[in-house]
């Protein structure tokens, strides 16, 4: 019976275009219902997210510090929770990010970190972060917590080890492999207090399966014969600074900075932007080296070019009237 019904199909024409019409319809019903479960997401972390979204916002909008602090002790405890779990490192939580959390990730790494901050009353910041790292089974997290008060002056120069950390809020995440492998550098603001800003490129790494902050990857020119494990802007509280990663240039593109008129040198929180903008630019070696450029991309197609020389602008006289001042209410206003 079986040699006779194989015996039909391949006689009958007609069987045939019918048969394989319907396999092809089977096949993209299949397909379709494979794409469909693959990219649907999970139930499961759809909950988690809401949990999140309804308490999130008042360690913003909390009336008080306490308040701000009680919702992002509970936000950071229910992330601790779920990050482990596995699943939880395909979920973008974009309802999350586009609220209070911000997620610094890359398409082609195994990490990321979720942070976020509490401004208090006095207008310091104080930062909460989570580094989770992608596991075959499970997902291994460190729990971060601003210490940066904390730490020595020269913090710029050191590699700093968990549980300290250097707060900020990280948008970029670039994994790196020279010199070293393995290596992230990370773009981040620290809304500092009342008086400045800060922004970090500092790098993440790991050592025995533990994160570490800090390695010489940054030099302040080719010439420069040694090279610092972070850069740190500081700026004034109005100021907002570009610095970005381009993929397309391979190169950290910002701001330059000067003192808002020639009295204030050396009061970061009273530099602002001169207009100039440089870039950290990878060399043969791996080293991230400082350059001006010469930026006329902001959308409109042109590369930016490296240039040898800055060409020195005439400073204009300044009046007592336009001297930007910091409060005096402050602690860090002297």
């Amino acid at each position: 019976m079986t040699t006779t019904l194989l015996n039909n199909i391949r006689t009958n024409k007609s069987f045939e275009i019918y048969n394989l019409k319907g396999l092809l319809v089977l096949f993209f019903i299949t397909l379709s219902h494979i794409s469909f479960s693959k990219n649907t997401p999970n139930p499961y972390w759809i909950d988690v997210e809401s949990q999140l979204t309804q308490i999130s916002p008042l360690i913003i909008a909390g009336e008080s510090d306490s308040a701000k602090f009680a919702a992002a002790e509970w936000v950071f405890a229910k992330l601790q929770e779920e990050l482990t779990k596995p699943g939880s490192f395909t979920y973008s939580f974009d309802l999350l990010r586009h609220t209070t959390v911000a997620i610094a990730s890359h398409p082609n790494s195994n990490v990321r970190i979720f942070s976020f901050n509490v401004i208090q009353k006095s207008g310091v910041f104080v930062h909460y972060g989570i580094i989770q790292r992608k596991g075959k089974r499970e997902n291994k997290i460190w729990a971060l917590k601003d210490t940066t008060s904390a730490l020595p002056k020269n913090f710029q120069e050191q590699t700093i080890e968990n549980p300290d950390w250097v707060g900020a809020l990280y948008y970029q995440l670039i994994p790196i492999s020279k010199p070293y492998k393995d290596h992230y550098i990370v773009i981040g603001f620290d809304g500092n207090n009342k008086n400045s800003n800060r922004s970090y490129v500092d790098v993440l790494w790991f050592e025995e399966g533990e994160p570490r902050w800090g390695k010489p990857l940054f030099r302040e020119s080719i010439e420069d014969p040694s090279a610092e494990n972070r850069w740190i802007w500081e700026y004034h509280k109005s100021v907002k600074m570009l610095l970005r990663f381009e993929a397309e240039k391979n190169m950290i593109v910002m701001d330059e900075f000067g003192p808002s008129y020639p009295q204030a040198k050396g009061n970061y929180f009273l530099y602002i932007p001169t207009g100039d903008y440089s870039a950290f630019v990878p060399n043969k070696a791996g080293y991230w080296v400082l350059q001006p450029i010469d930026l006329t991309d902001f959308g409109q197609g042109e590369a930016p070019n490296i240039i040898k020389e800055r060409p020195q602008p005439t400073e204009p006289p300044v009046s007592e009237d336009n001297i930007l001042k910091p409060d005096p209410n402050s602690p860090d206003g002297d």
